[in-house]
């Protein structure tokens, strides 16, 4: 992005990306949050450690599940956990709360928040089971053609119970291409053990949306916006 500060410090309207995501995760119930902090780590623990943030370090970028298992020691096998980007501040209370009460509804072990989109383009593809259960999900990069013609996509938040998803976490390998951890990848080994996972298709599409370039921060202003013309309308 070009920016002298981590992307989730990015401002829109005055405030941090990563402010939007935990106001939305408070909102939505959520008691307790962890950020997993690694490059320019200093700068986002000043700005919120003093908000009742809790922060697990990721050493070195290797891989979003390699993010995730950062927090293990920090979490008891009881405790229900919620994955977030921390750079897609459109995501709201109501759907974070969906992504818990349909794994719970239904007995799952883990639920994705997915979307469904006209053009996927590199966005991870969600292979369908039975109805809302999820056999897979299949990176852009390794689909065949037949999966790349299913148009809903991974958003990257989850629901899960620790217990359940840490085991499934400490079996993911590293991609052959990259050498990281996807998380992606517990769907298939919550699934190899016989487990369930549900898909939560979101209503906006725009939820999911998060910043990696420059035109995609000017498409979140105009959602932040848009959003807060609802709110005062």
């Amino acid at each position: 992005m070009g920016a002298s500060v981590p992307k989730v410090l990015l401002p829109i309207e005055g405030r941090s990306l990563l402010s939007y995501v935990l106001e939305s995760a408070r909102a939505a119930g959520v008691t307790r949050t962890i950020v997993v902090v690694g490059t320019q780590k200093e700068q986002v623990m000043a700005v919120f450690g003093q908000a009742g943030v809790e922060f697990a370090e990721q050493a070195g970028q290797r891989g979003t599940a390699d993010a995730v298992l950062a927090c293990r020691d920090m979490l008891g096998d009881d405790e229900e956990c919620v994955v977030l980007c921390g750079d897609a501040p459109l995501i709201r209370p109501e759907t974070i709360r969906r992504l818990i009460d349909a794994r719970r509804d239904v007995g799952a072990d883990v639920a994705v928040f997915t979307a469904r989109l006209a053009e996927p383009a590199a966005y991870g593809r969600v292979v369908r089971a039975d109805g809302d259960m999820v056999e897979r999900i299949v990176e852009q990069r390794d689909a065949t053609p037949e999966v790349l013609a299913i148009n809903e996509v991974n958003s990257g938040a989850y629901s899960f119970r620790w217990g359940k998803a840490k085991p499934a976490l400490e079996r993911i390998q590293p991609s052959p291409v990259s050498g990281e951890y996807y998380l992606t990848d517990i769907v298939r080994e919550v699934r190899a053990d016989g487990g369930r996972v549900v898909a939560v298709l979101a209503d906006d599409s725009n939820e999911m949306l998060g910043a990696n370039t420059p035109d995609e921060m000017v498409a979140l202003e105009r959602g932040i916006a848009a959003r807060r013309e609802q709110s005062a309308g």
